[in-house]
């Protein structure tokens, strides 16, 4: 089946509750948390989808079959919060992409990162609580050995007007670990950022610091 073919929204919405709504991200244009990627490793992809129902919020996976689809995992997020990113990556394995949900609080300006994994008894919690950021971009960030089929995790931190604090994650086993391998190639973007600002505002002492910290990293220091 191909991807033009598929119409997302209608497929979710016949294998969801009538009363139950499809959560929307808070990014701009509103785009529906539906992803299409292979959760389950079995090399075709699955729509993967959250949605709302009776102030639970669900995560759940639909497989297709000679042109019919049928749900293969459901379980409560155990959460109601607002959904500030949605997306599939090989974070964890090559083989069963992961999902990585941001949540977003109320009146708080960090999201709390979420990655979950699919296995044979259904989706799992891979990370405990508590990993929190601004933006975040997931890449398999070369290192000088070139890319490795994974992904590394970068998460932006506000801390002060428009500076943040990026750290690079890589997967090891139950857990994400900072890493310096990939930033070479990550922090000249971050450089790229920090030389923009400093030209918008070249009175602003704060960012020029920021922009020497991101170009020492990307020098290997």
């Amino acid at each position: 089946m191909s991807l033009s073919s598929i119409d997302f929204l209608s497929v979710v919405r016949s294998c969801i509750p009538e009363e139950a709504e499809i959560v929307v991200l808070k990014q701009e244009g509103d785009p529906a948390a539906i992803l299409y990627a292979d959760v389950d490793g079995d090399g075709f992809p699955e729509i993967t989808a959250l949605y709302r129902y009776l102030d639970h919020q669900y995560l759940f996976s639909l497989k297709e079959y000679s042109g019919n689809w049928f749900p293969i995992g459901s379980a409560s997020t155990g959460r109601d919060l607002a959904v500030k990113d949605f997306a599939a990556a090989p974070v964890s394995r090559k083989e069963g992409w992961d999902v990585l949900i941001g949540w977003e609080r109320a009146n708080e300006p960090l999201a709390e990162l979420d990655i979950i994994q699919w296995t044979q008894s259904g989706f799992q919690r891979v990370i405990p609580p508590g990993t929190t950021y601004s933006h975040l971009e997931i890449e398999d960030m070369p290192t000088r050995n070139g890319p490795d089929g994974l992904c590394e995790i970068a998460l932006w931190t506000q801390e002060q007007g428009q500076a943040y604090r990026v750290e690079t994650y890589l997967w090891e086993p139950y857990r994400l670990v900072p890493t310096s391998d990939v930033h070479a190639y990550y922090f000249q973007k971050v450089a790229r950022y920090y030389e923009n600002l400093t030209q918008e505002q070249p009175n602003e002492q704060l960012y020029r610091s920021y922009l020497e910290d991101a170009q020492k990293r990307a020098g290997g220091s």
